[in-house]
């Protein structure tokens, strides 16, 4: 778990981020928000969080005063912003990482990605169990028993250990931010598969993986190479 606090003048802006970062991020937990940055800076120093979503422009005191401020802590900074001047000078003071405004949530996801392998962070699994929406309930599936994603339309088909199939009425890309990125790897426009279940790399007749099931997956030629180093590194 990766607790968060948020700073925004805005509380739409802070309703908006958190609802993102439930949906979108459920590894990470909101413990406070502040409203300006004098609260932001109490909040900060007496709840110790590991990251801080922290808005630029504010009245009064702005986001790099309280960079300032909390610049002994041990705390993440994210800063979000609708200016990028803002946020490259944000980088320059010392920010881990932005967001520009309005958050598109694949980069959030990403963000939160960053700072995970920033605070050495693995996801839990039973906390981060994956819920299936199937015909008849919820299924909960443990991402280390995903073979692969298959895109179906707006449809996903979840390919399990001993060929379990599962399909839901949400698109590939919905699940995609819930996975550890440095285990699954998207290949394919349709595919999302798990590197550690790769037995095999084919070169015949296009690119593509032959799964621990038997399945063979293609693989974009854009994807190649960094596939490739993917399975290196996975096994070094």
């Amino acid at each position: 778990m990766i607790t968060a606090i948020l700073v925004d003048d805005e509380e739409k802006s802070l309703m908006n981020l958190e609802l993102l970062l439930r949906e979108a991020c459920p590894e990470v937990k909101v413990i406070d928000k502040a409203t300006n940055a004098l609260q932001a800076v109490k909040s900060i120093l007496n709840a110790d969080p590991d990251v801080v979503f922290l808005d630029v422009h504010m009245p009064g005191y702005s986001g790099f005063d309280v960079l300032d401020s909390i610049r002994d802590t041990r705390v993440t900074v994210v800063f979000t912003t609708a200016h990028k001047n803002y946020a490259i000078n944000a980088l320059r003071k010392g920010a881990f990482d932005y967001l520009l405004k309005p958050i598109d949530t694949d980069e959030l996801r990403e963000c939160v990605h960053r700072v995970r392998t920033k605070l050495n962070r693995p996801l839990d699994n039973k906390a981060n169990l994956i819920e299936l929406s199937v015909k008849d309930g919820i299924i909960f599936v443990k991402p280390a028993d995903i073979v692969r994603l298959e895109a179906s339309g707006s449809y996903t088909v979840f390919h399990l250990e001993n060929n379990v199939k599962h399909m839901v009425s949400k698109s590939m890309k919905e699940y995609e931010g819930f996975l550890d990125t440095s285990i699954f790897f998207r290949c394919h426009n349709s595919h999302i598969i798990n590197l550690r279940k790769v037995v095999k790399f084919i070169h015949s007749n296009g690119y593509f993986a032959e799964m621990q099931n038997g399945a063979t997956i293609e693989i974009a030629r854009k994807n190649k190479e960094l596939l490739l180093e993917k399975l290196k590194n996975l096994h070094i």
